[in-house]
């Protein structure tokens, strides 16, 4: 293995160490891991979904704060939406 040195803010430190206490493993192989995770410029079966048009690629760039808050949104657009199905099924069993 080679060793790097990285600088990470106080809150992905903050964040890397409950990991690595949470999961019993080192902060080092916790960022292995994610790095692992990434997907890779050139993955062919990206390349093959976004050449046949099944995905798109994305247009902006979104920092993580941005992706959790449209996240939480999106979580709670659909969390208010009434299901159909089960409130048929619902009132089908109340007779």
């Amino acid at each position: 293995m080679i060793r790097k040195q990285i600088y990470l803010a106080p809150e992905q430190e903050a964040k890397l160490k409950r990991l690595a206490r949470a999961t019993g493993r080192s902060e080092a192989e916790i960022i292995r891991e994610a790095l692992e995770a990434l997907p890779e410029s050139t993955d062919p079966v990206l390349a093959a979904l976004l050449s046949q048009g099944v995905i798109e690629a994305p247009t902006v760039s979104l920092s993580p704060a941005q992706a959790e808050n449209a996240y939480q949104r999106y979580l709670q657009q659909i969390g208010s939406r009434r299901l159909g199905l089960s409130r048929a099924v619902l009132e089908e069993r109340r007779g």
